[in-house]
Parts: structure tokens; C-alpha cells; sequence
């Protein structure tokens, strides 16, 4: 009589078990393939009816068993894991976050080497969570068990822990998830139909309303088994009956692991899994993505490629049409974009002139001074020596109580000996030689009026969240009489998609 499988696999699988011990009692010709270990599958049984509570053991350096996390959660790892991969991975901390949190790591689970994790090892995560002020850690540090450096560091990180799950519900992560398969892999008229399996022993089903389903590349299907509530044995039956089905057993609102496990079951071509690309040189524009999808092997040379981001924050508007036209493809099913919000004034001066009285006027004007041109400066007045002496300086200023003169040497060894005079009569002199160019009239001008700051390549912009940065060479000042408290000068040119990332957040750009 054909044996019928439903949802209610606890009962079921009971059923199956008494079947099969009788049938092979009596079979012992039975192929090896096919038989089952009745002691594996009444665990499997036990395991999926009842959910008792773990014995508590004392605890002792080195042993498995005893692992009692205060509020955190006891992970299995998995084969190629590692613990930045699973800070990263299901808790969505950056790379800086997860460094900070080794120790932690290491105070919790009684260890010194994360080199020595094997797969199958249990370790305590401290619970951890991501708020409006990103990822914070406040590491549990005993007073009694620690002390010395290590308890030092642990004290001053400024992270808060909490539950790893995200806030999302199952179904609004489902949704979300879907929309975007929708669209990556359009669905056939057999992948929306219920997994149903006949054969002249037994009919089997699986119910929709539980277990999800999304499409494959090859027109099978993604079982999500997000409970891993189906036994071991029903899965086996599936995937023999049907080898173009996967079986993914994570929970959705763990949107990162959920989405790696439902790409990574697509058959698509090529997945990456934390990728970043850059445009430019510098400026240069750094873009980082949970995932890179390449359905096929022509995706690249067709322009075809997808670009993944599971987290709550979307992409600016500004890099998702620099991408579409790029010729990639974005799916952020969860985001939202949040607008930067602007703390104080930031200034960005572009100098793009060449001509060294251009570039002066450029930076004193960044510095809020307005120069004088041309004004002639008195070397020896005629009360003190019964003669007069000027000589004539490209521009003067002043700030900050300092007189302050710029001139170019024209090679003349006396002139440049009349303007070192002015220096012993408390001027602050700036001598610019030909070959300066913006770089290096910069560096003359902030030393002498010692301006905090030096050319490099900063980072202007990064936003761990949303998955972006970018760096540009320029002098990055700090000053207090500067507008805003600093500016920043770069001889760089801007493209668009540069300028209006900056503009966006909430900086203020000037032409020279």
C-alpha cells in the first residue's frame, strides 16, 4: 500500500521507521545503498519531537562540552570557516569591527590560536547587533578572571553586543528575496508548482506555505528548510528522486548566510562572496558588495554581471546609476537609502590653474584671507636709518596677529638677501621658486603658517554600511581659524559621479 508523506514529518517519519525495520528483517538481500540505520534515524526522529535543554556543565579550559555563553549562541563551525568569515558573514561586521572583537572571541571560548578551529568545533559568538550607530561591543570582562593589557583593551572598546538575528521577519525576508529571483533567475511554470514526487511506492509532497521554493538555473528548484525540520532520510528520498533539487536549510532573517546559501545552490556560473572593484586612480572610487554573480561564462564579455547586497542600507543613487551604466546590475532586496547627514561645514577647493599667482589667490582665498597684491614692504624706514629701503611683494596678508609676504626669487642673489632681512623684522616670508608647482606651493604656504596637515591620498569618504570609499590626493588641513575647522585642496580633476557623490554627503565644492 503506497505510504503518503505531508508536512507533519515527526509522525511520518515514525511511520517510515516501523515500516522499514520490518521490511528489512525480511529482506536481508536488500542493496547496501538503500539501508538505513534505525538507531541514526531514531535520533533523527527524537531530535526533530523534542527540544530539551542542553546539561549544564562547570566550566574548564579546553573542552567542548562545557561551553556556556552568557547571552551569546554556541556555533558549530563548518568546513573552510574561519572567524572573521563568521563575524562578517552573520553578523555583518566589517573587518576593523571583527579585529576589534577577537578578543572577545578568545576570553569566551578559552583560546589562543583561531588557527586550531577544525570543523565541528563548537564556539561561544557573543551576541552582537548592529543599532543606529553601526555595530557596537561591550565585552562581559570579570574582574577577578582578567587583568593586565589584554582586560584594558577589552574595557575601552565602544561595541554593544546583542542577538545576531537581524529585525526582519521570515516572510518580509522571503518577499524580499524573491522579488530579486524574480528578476535573476525568471521562473518556468514548473518551478512554481508544489514539489510533488510519484512513484509506484509511495506519493510524497511538500507543503508551499512552509517550505519555500526558488528556481535553479537548470529549471530545478531550492528547497528552504529553514528550521531544518526535515529528517535526514526525507531529504535523502528528495534528492534521489530528483537530482535537479537543493535542499537549503537557513533561517531567512539571517538575510547574509541566507542569501550566500540560495546563490550558492543556483547552479549559477560564478559566485564571489565579499567583492570589491575600483574605478579610477585618483580619485579612486572603492566599491564593496556581499556578492558577485556571473550566471554564465560569457557574463563578463555580455556585461551581464549581478551585484548583491543583503544589509538594511542601500547604495547611494549616485553609484547605482554609475553602475547601471556600467553595466552591472544591483539587487538590494532589504535597503533603504539614508541620506548622510552633514556635521559642520566641509570644503573641498579644486585648483586646476597653473599659474602660481592663480594658485596663491586660490589657496589664501580657501583660507579665508584676502591679500593684498603688489604692495610694497619697508625694509629700513627713514626715522631709523635716515633711509628708506622697500622692496615690492607679490601678495600680503595677515592672520592671526603674523604679517606674512609672498614673493617669487627671480634668481637675483640681493633681492633674496632683502627679502631674509624682512624675516629678522618678524615677517613670516614665503619665497616661491619657478618650477613650483601647486603641490609644493601649498606645502611652503601652511608650513610657514603652520597649518596642520600634508599631501597624501585620504580616504575622504567611507561608509562601512552602504559599502563604499573614496580617496583622493590633496592636503587634508586642520586648522581652527579655517572655515569649518578645516579644508581640503587637491589639484585632482572630479568627474561627475565624484562631485556628486561628495555633494551628496554633504560636502561643499569650489572651483579655483
Amino acid at each position: 500500500m503506497p505510504i503518503f508523506l505531508h508536512s507533519r514529518l515527526p509522525a511520518a517519519a515514525a511511520v517510515c521507521l516501523n515500516i522499514l525495520l520490518s521490511f528489512t528483517s525480511v529482506h536481508a538481500d536488500m542493496d547496501p545503498r538503500f539501508k538505513i540505520d534505525p538507531q541514526a534515524l531514531a535520533s533523527a526522529k527524537n531530535d526533530t519531537i523534542s527540544h530539551k535543554a542542553p546539561k549544564k556543565h562547570s566550566r574548564s579550559p579546553g573542552r567542548q562540552s562545557d561551553l556556556k555563553p552568557d547571552k551569546g549562541v554556541v556555533y558549530t563551525v563548518k568546513p573552510g570557516d574561519h572567524v572573521y568569515k563568521i563575524l562578517r558573514r552573520d553578523y555583518g561586521l566589517s573587518t576593523s569591527e571583527a579585529s576589534q572583537f577577537m578578543a572577545e572571541i578568545r576570553r569566551a571560548n578559552n583560546m589562543s590560536d583561531f588557527e586550531l578551529i577544525k570543523a565541528g568545533r563548537k564556539i561561544v559568538i557573543p551576541p552582537v547587533r548592529r543599532g543606529s550607530d553601526g555595530v557596537q561591543i561591550q565585552p562581559h570582562v570579570s574582574s577577578a578572571a582578567h587583568s593586565g593589557p589584554e582586560s584594558d583593551t577589552l574595557a575601552k572598546q565602544t561595541f554593544k553586543l546583542e542577538s545576531p538575528v537581524a529585525a526582519i521577519s521570515e516572510q518580509e525576508a522571503v518577499t524580499g528575496i524573491r522579488t530579486m529571483w524574480n528578476r535573476l533567475i525568471p521562473s518556468t511554470e514548473l518551478q512554481q508548482k508544489p514539489l510533488v514526487l510519484q512513484t509506484p511506492t509511495f506519493s510524497f509532497s511538500l507543503g508551499p506555505e512552509r517550505y519555500h521554493l526558488f528556481g535553479r538555473m537548470d529549471g530545478g528548484r531550492i528547497v528552504v528548510d529553514p528550521n531544518g525540520s526535515i529528517p535526514a532520510l526525507v531529504k535523502t528520498l528528495i534528492e534521489n528522486k530528483d537530482s535537479s533539487v537543493r535542499i537549503v536549510s537557513e533561517e531567512p532573517p539571517r538575510t547574509r548566510r541566507f542569501m550566500a546559501s540560495l546563490l550558492n545552490a543556483a547552479g549559477f556560473y560564478s559566485v564571489e562572496e565579499d567583492f570589491s572593484m575600483d574605478f579610477g586612480v585618483d580619485p579612486k572610487l572603492t566599491l564593496q558588495f556581499d556578492f558577485k554573480v556571473e550566471k554564465t561564462a560569457d557574463s563578463l564579455i555580455n556585461q551581464d554581471v549581478d551585484l548583491v547586497n543583503s544589509s538594511r542600507s542601500s547604495l547611494t543613487p549616485v553609484l547605482g546609476e554609475f553602475l547601471k551604466k556600467e553595466g552591472f546590475s544591483l539587487y538590494e532586496p532589504f535597503a533603504s537609502f539614508k541620506p548622510s547627514v552633514q556635521t559642520g561645514s566641509r570644503a573641498i577647493y579644486s585648483i586646476s590653474s597653473k599659474k602660481q599667482t592663480d594658485v596663491i589667490d586660490s589657496l589664501l582665498t580657501a583660507f579665508s584671507v584676502s591679500p593684498e597684491p603688489n604692495r610694497r614692504v619697508d625694509v629700513f624706514t627713514p626715522e631709523n636709518n635716515g633711509f628708506s629701503l622697500s622692496v615690492k611683494s607679490e601678495r600680503y596678508f595677515e592672520r592671526g596677529g603674523q604679517r606674512y609676504v609672498v614673493t617669487s626669487f627671480d634668481g637675483d642673489p640681493i633681492n633674496y638677501t632683502l627679502f631674509r632681512i624682512l624675516e629678522t623684522k618678524g615677517y613670516k616670508v614665503v619665497i616661491l621658486e619657478a618650477s613650483d608647482d601647486f603641490r609644493k606651493i601649498s606645502e611652503k604656504l601652511i608650513s610657514r603658517m603652520k597649518i596642520k596637515g600634508a599631501f597624501a591620498q585620504h580616504v575622504l569618504l567611507k561608509d562601512g554600511v552602504a559599502g563604499y570609499a573614496l580617496q583622493m590626493s590633496g592636503f587634508k588641513l586642520e586648522d581652527a581659524m579655517l572655515p569649518g575647522g578645516g579644508v581640503f585642496l587637491t589639484d585632482r580633476a572630479m568627474d561627475r559621479v565624484v562631485r556628486d557623490l561628495f555633494i551628496e554627503n554633504g560636502f561643499n565644492i569650489y572651483n579655483r
